[in-house]
């Protein structure tokens, strides 16, 4: 870390350090308790050391690595959520391809209907008759 030094003396090595809520770091020959040696707020100090909790840490570690720890996680879910986008658009064009054949194969079977001969005819000649002829033949047959 070639930007971590004090505050105050800008020692960078040797020393054991403390970061301030005023946002200085300070070495042990700088600060330790009091008002901040550098802005002259009064103000906490909390040790660097492995014991700090995670939220405090992070802000020590490299942020290239952070950002490509996130990236990484963020590609994951990308490559997740395309590929469930792409067995639903998989899904849909298949659908839509069996419909157009379906269409197709009804379209070739009207076709086929309409070229050949009627499937039914007509057995005798409708002549219209007059009503009281058609009357008389429902008498007869009653």
């Amino acid at each position: 870390m070639d930007w971590f030094h004090c505050s105050r003396c800008f020692c960078q090595d040797g020393a054991q350090f403390a970061i301030t809520n005023c946002g200085h770091i300070l070495c042990e020959g700088c600060g330790g308790t009091g008002p901040c040696p550098v802005c002259g707020t009064a103000c906490r100090y909390l040790p660097l050391s492995e014991q700090m909790r995670p939220q405090e840490k992070v802000f020590f570690k490299n942020p290239v690595a952070i950002a490509l720890k996130h990236l990484a996680h963020i590609t994951q879910v990308w490559r997740f959520q395309t590929a469930q986008a792409q067995l639903l658009q998989d899904l849909h064009r298949d659908r839509a391809r069996r419909a157009q054949a379906e269409m197709e194969k009804a379209r070739e079977e009207l076709r086929e209907r309409m070229r050949g001969p009627p499937k039914f005819s007509i057995s005798f000649p409708v002549n219209p008759q007059p009503r009281r002829q058609l009357s008389s033949q429902v008498v007869r047959l009653a």
